[in-house]
């Protein structure tokens, strides 16, 4: 502070800021910050950094350790105070611009403070500090520029929303936003956000107690979770042999992984929380460090680095949680619309009232190589071709991101210009071919924008600009002169901020205010629906309910490796891959199931994915798709022969599952001797990578097995479908005998010429989804019924088998679609989001759907839908004369809708 007389003038020499350090070392945490004296000649920095939050000092000083603080002023030869004064006059020296007047408003408006149009101008806002995405700017800059330049405006976008301050400061004025990010983690982050701003007040109080718990009692939860395999099998093929975290760190972070994944399904919104304060630990308790990029430490900060993993998350969540008391609930949430800004002008008409966005910079950043292991945590990331897919889909701003197969053409006599001049004196031929695909990738953007904006909307852009081999690249310029050409007029420019490059150039960070051009349609062509007289057939004649496609058993074997409630029949799927899918195409189903709609698409000779969230689902679909050898599956059967002669079943193991059981105990099903086989071979396959050659296939055949009303059946008599109470009398039945019966039997079917192997993820549909799927032909679906079987409990004893228990069964199938779409339909925005991105143009969407009394599911999610899709056509089939195969719990179904969307 500094004491002033009563016109304000100081009374004192010296000047005192303080910031605090949580390594500091104190008694209390009141106690631990250090004070920064500022003499009378830094008068000036002192007055620049005085109304700063500590986060936004410590971000300018460039520590976020006190120990890294004095060891830096150690090596400098400087005293602590001597150190950050020096540092911090640089900085203003650096940064420091006068205050520009918003035009029109130089008399009477609002101001832009030069550090609100950076991420340190956040002084500490409600959940701004949650994850340092220094790329960004603060929420009082989108509050200024909205109130300057669209005060009327209702519904505002943000095509570049990094970590979503655009969006959130909209919702949080009381209007409509939507955003577009490409970064799975910065969405991740976002809709954290959203979601912390959307639970009632009462809710909001539940997520304290139960995060201030976990932060209470984490030393105690996390050595009692196991390290999550999965991640731990990514790690190397993402990042090779490359050594991020120490052995100590590296536990603790796969550990909390298994933790969070286990909260998810019981507490959503307390999971995800946790996993901001996880994904915000990772570098600090890293040997990695960001400096501008992203790097490894050097041998000083190495040796200065001692930061716990877990200590760091449990001081994030005493942040999150004190953000979460001040924070309000949105009357409208912001949504997501698409991923990346160039699909803009495959969406429906938004009209956007205004556009608010910093697009990214020309300056060589590569934000996907800076939030690599942010992205491998949140299992975005497992192979270096992840990391290569971000970066050839991602707007060409940095040099790593030239590929070439990028498409790029020259869209100004300016940029042609520069691209020409750059060709004969860049240092690297690829600096040319960055700026030509950076103009080009965002012309298609500001086409997006046109079409989706109402006429004299405002567009705010947020741009700086950049210099290569001692050439100028005006990007503000050339940016507009790309908007101009699109029917936009460029209203205002303001310098924001000015600096010098590296090589001494004067650039610039700039604010852009145009008003749109009037939206006109003539540009957008309508769409061609090959599929549409093959539908109108479809409709007419039913196919699938004649000869000889009514029959049950009509199709491939294949279709019946593993008995299953509530699949699709063949005859049907064939019939609507038949007539969707162009010879030749590409599919996806993101409800496979079983894969009964991919595995038909690969009879057909399509290019077919599968996604589903269930292990014993995920292994028969993968069987089907995968075309494995009778060889490669008799070498398996072997080594579980092996495996299970060895096996000896231990008290404890066989206790934990004494009385586990939903139409009566497991133990009942079986004979003593075969169920200690059955154990032995639940171990077995548990340890089994499912990408290795063979494995879906076998464990589909003992998935089979494992019950039924047959002879080839491991249990007493009990229903092949959903084990029903056993009957009749116990006798031992070899596993292994009626294992390799039942593979055999399935080599016998052979597959057609055409058949075209495919792909099966163990993918959550609502969660990202993996890269490679993509310009796909059609998306055919059939998500489960409302209120109809749940599958969990209709194949509890094969869950179990894929290694559930007891506490998976109560947990688990809360995250399940068939149980969130209960409270509500809106779980499925992001499906449809993300199918709108991955089909080609002219691509469709169909859902197979089913109708009650209690739910007419097409009517709810032709609501949903919408933002994306167009309806082309909605089409009822009653089912009453169905068959129910045995099983009493069909729902209460009546009819099926087919909603085409396109």
């Amino acid at each position: 502070m500094v004491v002033t007389n009563n016109k304000g003038v100081p009374l004192m020499s010296q000047f005192f800021k303080t910031v605090y350090f949580p390594d500091y070392p104190a008694e209390s945490s009141g106690k631990r910050n250090i004070k920064i004296a500022f003499g009378k000649s830094d008068r000036e920095v002192f007055k620049a950094v005085k109304p700063l939050a500590n986060q936004d000092l410590r971000d300018l000083l460039g520590f976020e350790s006190f120990v890294d603080l004095q060891g830096a002023a150690t090596d400098a030869g400087l005293t602590v105070n001597a150190f950050c004064v020096q540092h911090l006059r640089k900085a203003c020296i650096t940064e420091a611009i006068s205050q520009s007047p918003l035009p029109g408003f130089e008399e009477f408006g609002p101001k832009i403070d030069p550090i609100q149009a950076t991420f340190r101008g956040g002084k500490g806002e409600p959940l701004h500090q949650w994850y340092p995405y220094l790329e960004g700017y603060s929420p009082d800059f989108v509050e200024n520029i909205v109130e300057s330049y669209a005060p009327q405006a209702k519904y505002i976008h943000d095509p570049f929303s990094g970590a979503g301050t655009t969006p959130l400061t909209v919702a949080r004025l009381g209007r409509s936003a939507s955003y577009c990010e490409l970064n799975p983690l910065l969405q991740y982050l976002t809709t954290a956000k959203i979601e912390a701003h959307s639970i009632s007040v009462k809710k909001r109080e539940q997520v304290v107690r139960d995060l201030n718990e976990i932060a209470d009692k984490l030393d105690e939860i996390l050595p009692q979770q196991e390290p999550d395999y999965e991640l731990r099998q990514a790690y190397e093929p993402a990042f090779g042999k490359s050594l991020f975290f120490d052995d100590n760190n590296f536990e603790q972070v796969l550990r909390l992984r298994t933790l969070i994944d286990e909260m998810t399904y019981t507490e959503p919104l307390v999971g995800r929380l946790l996993t901001v304060t996880a994904i915000s630990a990772l570098i600090p308790s890293s040997r990695l460090i960001r400096r501008g990029d992203l790097r490894f430490r050097n041998a000083k900060e190495l040796k200065r680095f001692n930061c716990n993993f877990t200590t760091k998350v449990r001081d994030l969540i005493h942040m999150v949680v004190a953000d979460l008391k001040h924070i309000s609930p949105f009357a409208i949430p912001p949504v997501l619309l698409t991923s990346d800004a160039r699909d803009l002008m495959k969406l429906p008409q938004q009209k956007f009232d205004a556009v608010v966005t910093s697009p990214p910079y020309l300056n060589g950043t590569n934000y996907f190589r800076n939030t690599k292991v942010e992205l491998w945590f949140l299992r975005c990331l497992s192979s270096r071709k992840d990391l290569s897919r971000f970066r050839y889909n991602a707007i060409t701003s940095g040099i790593n991101d030239v590929t070439v197969g990028k498409t790029s053409n020259p869209t100004t006599a300016s940029v042609e210009k520069l691209v020409s001049k750059l060709s004969d004196e860049a240092y690297d031929a690829r600096i040319p071919k960055m700026v030509e695909s950076y103009f080009y990738d965002m012309a298609i953007v500001v086409d997006g924008l046109k079409y989706q904006c109402s006429p004299q909307a405002p567009v705010i852009i947020d741009i700086g600009d950049s210099a290569y081999s001692g050439i100028h690249v005006d990007t503000p310029t050339l940016l507009a002169e790309i908007f101009e050409d699109r029917g936009f007029h460029l209203h205002h420019e303001v310098t924001l901020r000015r600096r010098l490059s590296r090589s001494g150039h004067e650039l610039r960070q700039v604010l852009l205010a145009f008003k749109s051009a009037r939206r006109s349609n003539s540009h957008k062509k309508a769409k061609k629906l090959t599929f549409f007289e093959q539908w109108k057939d479809f409709k007419q004649n039913l196919p699938h309910q004649k000869q000889p496609y009514a029959k049950r058993n009509w199709g491939s074997a294949l279709h019946s490796i593993c008995s299953y409630q509530g699949k699709m029949k063949p005859s049907l799927a064939h019939h609507l891959v038949g007539t969707f899918v162009p010879d030749g195409g590409s599919i996806l189903d993101p409800f496979a199931g079983v894969g009964t709609i991919p595995f038909e698409a690969a009879l057909m000779g399509m290019k077919s994915y599968a996604f589903d969230v269930s292990p014993a689902a995920f292994a028969i679909c993968a069987a089907k798709l995968q075309n494995s050898t009778l060889k490669t599956c008799q070498s398996l059967i072997k080594q579980l022969a092996e495996y299970i002669d060895k096996f000896v079943l231990a008290k404890d193991d066989l206790s934990a599952v004494a009385s586990f059981g939903f139409n009566g105990r497991i133990i009942d099903y079986f004979h003593k001797d075969t169920f200690r086989e059955i154990m032995a071979a639940r171990s077995f396959f548990g340890s089994i990578s499912p990408n290795c050659p063979g494995r879906n296939m076998v464990l589909s055949c003992m998935l089979h097995i494992l019950h039924g009303n047959r002879p080839y059946a491991l249990s007493r008599r009990s229903h092949p479908i959903t084990p029903f109470s056993p009957t009749g009398e116990t006798e031992y039945r070899s596993l292994i005998e009626k294992l390799r019966q039942k593979v055999h039997r399935c080599f016998d079917t052979v597959l057609p010429d055409q058949y075209e192997p495919g792909k099966c993820f163990f993918q959550d549909a609502t969660e990202n989804w993996p890269n490679e799927v993509g310009e796909l032909d059609a998306i055919i679906t059939s998500p489960p019924f409302f209120d109809s079987t749940r599958f969990y409990l209709a194949n509890w004893m094969r869950l179990w088998f894929c290694g559930w228990n007891d506490v998976d069964f109560k947990t688990r199938p809360q995250g399940f679609v068939d149980e969130r779409q209960k409270h509500d339909f809106a779980v499925y925005e992001a499906v449809f989001r993300q199918s709108r991105e991955r089909l080609r143009t002219g691509g469709v969407m169909v859902m197979h759907l089913g109708k009650s009394s209690k739910c007419d599911m097409a009517e709810r999610l032709t609501e949903i839908s919408q933002r994306w899709f167009n309806v082309v056509d909605l089409f009822l089939e009653s089912v009453v004369h169905c068959e129910s195969h045995g099983i009493r719990d069909k729902g209460t179904v009546s009819d099926h809708s087919y909603l085409v969307l396109a």
